[in-house]
């Protein structure tokens, strides 16, 4: 059956190869990039697959004005999704803040996905409305600081990565109470060789460029559990698939409902939806 997919980072790394896959299945894909001629011409490579459409778009995911332009432009393309996959991701060593004053990947691997699946509801609902989160496994002892949530004070790599994926988490958790005819579910890829510690520095970013080279997972390898998951008629939500090219493999998300509840309506404030 042919579906209207959103991809988000789809012009490079898991989530160009997830359009690629979609696309030979003959699917309808609009995806988004900040690479306007790459992703121009990855529009027209994909639009030659199988019959599919592809429509490409110009986002910065970066700001909250760069995420709400992103959903203003879907909606200009289609009132019914029937899957939106979330593979926008960055990790800095040092803080980098936006325009909003908030740190980079906060914005672009969290609020990003927060804001993208409450401004894109309607359009969710309409259509089979399945959302999948290319994410990563907890970190021990993560957390998240309300009282400094944007890190402005003691920033450091290991903590920002920990409070986004904690975010994303219990942004699914969430979700799954309040929209529970919408199943949302996070895929762990692995280490895989997409180039998104680019913005690492020193030690940091060698060590990662290693790891990625000795025991990186291909893209193919990574997009298995997203695939599964975009032609399962599961309503279930809420779940972490944590081994790649394991789709039968789940764990339950079940974490604190009090800061659950609290981050989401952060989140809102934050991302100026009310």
């Amino acid at each position: 059956m042919r579906k209207t997919i959103i991809i988000t980072g789809g012009t490079g790394g898991i989530g160009h190869a997830a359009a690629i896959a979609l696309a030979k299945q003959g699917n309808d894909i609009i995806f988004q990039g900040r690479d306007a001629e790459k992703g121009k011409k990855i529009e027209g490579e994909l639009s030659k697959i199988n019959g599919s459409t592809a429509k490409f778009i110009v986002a910065d995911v970066s700001s909250i004005e760069g995420i709400k332009t992103l959903a203003t432009d879907i909606k200009k393309l289609t009132t019914e999704i029937d899957i939106l996959i979330h593979c926008t991701g960055t990790f800095n060593s040092e803080r980098r803040e936006t325009k909003d004053g908030f740190y980079e990947s906060f914005t672009v691997n969290y609020l990003c996905k927060f804001m993208l699946d409450n401004l894109l509801l309607e359009e969710l609902k309409q259509g089979e409305g399945r959302v999948i989160i290319v994410g990563g496994r907890l970190m021990k002892n993560a957390a998240i600081n309300f009282d400094d949530l944007q890190m402005k004070t003691r920033y450091s790599l290991k903590k920002s990565r920990g409070q986004n994926m904690l975010a994303v988490y219990m942004h699914a958790q969430e979700f799954t109470k309040r929209n529970n005819s919408i199943p949302i579910n996070i895929i762990n890829p692995g280490f895989v060789k997409t180039g998104i510690y680019r913005n690492q520095k020193g030690t940091v970013k060698f060590l990662m460029s290693v790891v990625e080279l000795l025991i990186g997972n291909s893209s193919d390898e990574a997009i298995v559990n997203i695939m599964e998951l975009v032609k399962t008629n599961s309503n279930q939500s809420g779940y972490f698939y944590p081994t790649v090219a394991k789709p039968a493999e789940k764990e339950k998300i079940n974490l604190d409902t009090s800061v659950a509840s609290k981050l989401w309506d952060e989140s809102m404030i934050i991302g100026k939806l009310k």
